[in-house]
């Protein structure tokens, strides 16, 4: 199941992510922390600096920030791909969190007609 979560740019934006266990509890995953594998951009092309594991805040529960870029090219569809071992069977799970940047108000700047 995906995660969609809405900014403007230069937002600063958070995911916070889950582990459970086979009994519905939160629980840490088998290799530790999720890790964030990659970030596309709007453009389809990749982000630098990946992967890189997500912070523990507690048992089975995550949270990773970055900061969106600033501007008309920020506006789009990012997509963050994560994954993580399941703490029972240890098998790598994976999902993805979409983030939809758009424009405040629809507009970057005013435009003089005329």
């Amino acid at each position: 199941m995906s995660t969609v979560l809405s900014y403007s740019p230069g937002q600063t934006a958070t995911i916070v992510w889950q582990v459970f266990n086979l009994d519905g509890y939160r629980a840490d995953g088998y290799a530790g922390a999720p890790i964030i594998e990659r970030v596309v951009l709007p453009s389809l092309s990749f982000a630098t600096g990946y992967p890189v594991a997500m912070n523990r805040l507690d048992t089975g529960l995550y949270t990773y920030s970055f900061l969106l870029p600033s501007g008309a090219v920020a506006v789009g569809m990012y997509i963050v791909d994560l994954s993580w071992y399941s703490p029972d069977t240890m098998s790598l799970q994976q999902d993805i969190v979409l983030i939809n940047v758009t424009a405040p108000y629809g507009v970057y700047g005013a435009v003089t007609i005329g």
